[in-house]
């Protein structure tokens, strides 16, 4: 069964190079594996310092990318349910007055009152996150999160997808035997069952995505963070957040950590004294959790030969 490593964190904290870095050593190892970003500053390609396109592509052998387009995935999903009406009523609609594409577009303006516009990049994200993570092409799907807020309103996607789409599957199974009936006088096919399997199927996704996240099995949620107070701090009430959904954490990344501080810069030791309490605090309040350091870089992390070495800290 597919494994999935989520990682997450504060905006700037290294997110997408320890989800490149991972998803890039893994693939080395011989394990297909996909990095997605659904973050919507989308610096995925900067990290590879290739391009990475909306759609999975193989970009190194055993390794796909993938970059989210919001617009694109919030369209596919807003299509899937603005369809449902007129799959269901089919030339019956008319015949009863009804018009099917106001009816869907209408079933639209409910998705978007749902998905409110603050939102709208998550929705988008958690379609084609559900995609992906329903898939059994890659042995190791590898995200890369947008930052904490993003993130838990993300995770909270999916009890609202599954309670809407679950009012549709009851409206169109209140509905259907009067369709049904409809039909045998006016005419009509079978759109209403393809329109229903459609609305169960996208309901038992949900369900199952649900249930591979809160998989401690399969699921590892990793959280990033810098050795800063308000870092450490922001770290600690995602992981509690995460625990009330019930989602997996077993690792906390330090990044850009001090290394071989000049003794005569007066200011790195000053810096590394803040950098080595709030590590402290750190492994004092992520006491049960795997604590994975990754030193502050020369320069920026960029391209293959750079997140090699840094996939070989974060694996091992």
């Amino acid at each position: 069964m597919t494994q999935y490593i989520l990682y997450g964190g504060k905006g700037g904290v290294g997110k997408t190079t320890c989800a490149a870095a991972t998803a890039y050593k893994l693939s080395r190892e011989g394990y297909d594996t996909l990095v997605v970003s659904t973050d919507p500053a989308h610096s995925l390609s900067d990290s590879f310092d290739s391009p990475v396109s909306s759609e999975p592509e193989e970009i190194y052998d055993s390794l796909w990318a993938v970059e989210v387009d919001p617009e694109d995935a919030m369209e596919e999903y807003r299509d899937t349910i603005e369809s449902v009406p007129e799959k269901l009523l089919g030339g019956v609609g008319s015949g009863l007055g009804l018009d099917t594409e106001e009816v869907g577009e209408g079933m639209g303006g409910l998705f978007d009152d749902a998905m409110d516009a603050p939102g709208s990049d998550e929705a988008a994200a958690m379609y084609k996150f559900m995609e992906y993570m329903d898939s059994d092409k890659w042995e190791y799907i590898v995200f890369d999160t947008a930052p904490t807020g993003h993130t838990l309103r993300l995770l909270q996607l999916p009890e609202v997808m599954d309670s809407m789409v679950g009012r549709l599957v009851r409206i169109q199974s209140q509905i259907q035997g009067v369709v049904d009936s409809f039909k045998g006088i006016l005419g009509g096919g079978d759109e209403g069952v393809d329109a229903q399997d459609k609305l169960e199927s996208l309901k038992e996704r949900i369900e199952r995505v649900r249930a591979k996240l809160m998989d401690p099995d399969h699921t590892d949620f990793r959280v990033v963070t810098i050795p800063e107070s308000m870092a450490v701090l922001e770290t600690q009430r995602l992981i509690e957040r995460l625990s009330r959904f019930g989602i997996p954490v077993r690792t906390v990344v330090v990044n850009k950590v001090m290394e071989d501080v000049n003794e005569d810069c007066e200011f790195c030791q000053d810096r590394w004294e803040v950098q080595r309490k709030n590590i402290e605090d750190a492994e004092e309040m992520f006491r049960d959790l795997e604590m994975i350091r990754l030193p502050l870089m020369r320069e920026e992390v960029q391209g293959v030969e750079a997140l090699e070495k840094v996939g070989e800290k974060v694996e091992g």
